[in-house]
Formats: structure tokens, C-alpha cells, sequence
């Protein structure tokens, strides 16, 4: 087994990317304080509708401001600083019962990508009937040293593990993300310690809002392998890594 040295007790499929990449792009990621980006809350806001509507209901409010923005007028009275005034006092209000503030478009959003997935069938073939946001911890045994893993599957069935993403791009191009973003290491991985096949499920955040279920081949699950075997190389050097301190900040 493993030991590992970096100061967590696992690799995950997010350190694994980076460590594949070199010692530094690990190490960076490490240190680095994450900041969600309006991607990313919108990908929450649409995990939480699709798999754990409940948590979506007892979170998630909306709010009116047409009439704070007709007393602002002008063409874009959500730029004024009356507005953002507004806006915040309305969310630390929000936050004091536990609430988040989404926009009354996202909420139509996120309610019309969900009645797609069930108008299709896509919902109840892979979102429900099993478990969603599921932790594993594991040994990771296919590959060329075992090691501690940990991941968490979006959607886990009996027969299947499933993983909710959302794009803005045509579909046609996930197969190029897959590989860029490293979602051979999270299928490759997932798997191993699953013991259940991976499926992506794709929705698209724009029109004509698509939805696609991509399987994973042999080569995509080998080219994962391959990768993991790599960081797994890679970190046979960690501890010459440098120890200077990362600083990240907005000027």
C-alpha cells in the first residue's frame, strides 16, 4: 500500500488530475483556497434540483426586484450601487434562515432541464431509485501500487455509478472535455472503487437544452489508467517538491 505524504490520508480524482499533470500543478492545488465561480453555482443549483430535490426546495428562494428596478430605472439598474445595496441586504437576510438567493430565471432554469430529464426517460433510468452525493472510501487495487482512494458519485444506482454534468457547449463536444478535464481518471477510479460501471450524464445549460448519457469504452477506462499510473510515478518525487507558500488574491 501507498504511503502517502502530502497530508491527506487519500487521493481523490481531483488530486489525481493534477498530480498527472507534474508535482506542481498538485502542489498548487493543494494550497489553493477555491472560490465557487457563477459555473460552478449553477451546476450546484442543478445537481441539487435533479438529484436532491429537497434539498433544492428548503434552500433555494427567489425574489422580486421589478419594483426596485423600475424605482432605479435607467437601462441597467442592476449595475447601480442602490441595487447591489439591495441585493445584498436581501441575501443577508436570506442567509439568516438559511436560504440562498437564486435569480427567477435560473430557478425556471434548473425546473425546466429537470422536466426534460423526466420527459425523456433519462430520469428515472439513471436519477433515481438509488443515492445521491455518495461517499466512498477505498482501496484502489487496479493499478500499478495500491493506494487510499476517496470519491464521492453524484448519483449511485445498484448497477451503475453516475456522474451529473452541466455544459453550455454542444454535446458533440464533451468527448474533447472529457479528456481535457481529466474525466477518464474520475471514471477510471470511481470504478475501481465502486465496483459499478460509470455513466456521465450531460445537461446542457443553454438551448436547445440537450441531454446526453455517455458510456464509458475500454479505451476511455485504459487512457484513465494509464493516467493514474502516471501521477502515481509523479509522486515518487513529492517530497522534493518545493515548500514555498502559493498565495492567490484579487487586486
Amino acid at each position: 500500500m501507498l504511503e502517502l505524504k502530502h497530508g491527506k490520508d487519500y487521493f481523490s480524482p481531483s488530486q489525481l488530475k493534477k498530480l498527472f499533470v507534474s508535482l506542481g500543478a498538485f502542489n498548487g492545488y493543494l494550497k489553493k483556497v477555491w472560490q465557487p465561480t457563477s459555473s460552478m453555482e449553477l451546476g450546484t443549483l442543478i445537481h441539487h434540483r435533479l438529484l436532491e430535490p429537497e434539498v433544492y426546495a428548503e434552500k433555494y428562494i427567489t425574489i422580486d426586484d421589478k419594483d426596485i428596478r423600475a424605482e432605479i430605472g435607467g437601462k441597467r439598474p442592476t449595475s447601480t450601487k442602490a441595487y447591489k445595496e439591495w441585493r445584498a441586504d436581501a441575501e443577508e437576510e436570506a442567509a439568516k434562515a438559511g436560504k440562498t438567493i437564486i435569480s427567477e430565471f435560473h430557478d425556471y432554469l434548473a425546473n425546466k432541464i429537470y422536466r426534460e430529464t423526466v420527459l425523456s426517460g433519462i430520469y428515472d433510468q439513471y436519477l433515481s431509485g438509488g443515492e445521491a452525493e455518495k461517499k466512498f472510501f477505498g482501496d484502489a487495487t487496479g493499478f500499478d501500487v495500491d493506494f487510499p482512494a476517496h470519491c464521492i458519485v453524484d448519483y449511485l444506482k445498484e448497477d451503475v455509478a453516475v456522474d451529473l454534468k452541466t455544459t453550455s457547449k454542444p454535446l458533440d463536444k464533451f468527448k474533447y472535455d472529457a479528456n481535457s478535464m481529466g474525466y477518464d481518471v474520475q471514471a477510471s477510479l470511481t470504478t475501481d472503487i465502486t465496483k459499478r460501471p460509470f455513466v456521465f450524464v450531460v445537461v446542457q445549460t443553454v438551448e436547445p437544452y440537450d441531454i446526453g448519457v455517455f458510456t464509458c469504452s475500454d479505451e476511455f477506462y485504459d487512457r484513465g489508467d494509464w493516467k493514474i499510473n502516471k501521477a502515481l510515478d509523479n509522486y515518487e518525487g513529492w517530497e522534493n517538491v518545493h515548500s514555498s507558500q502559493i498565495i492567490y488574491g484579487e487586486l
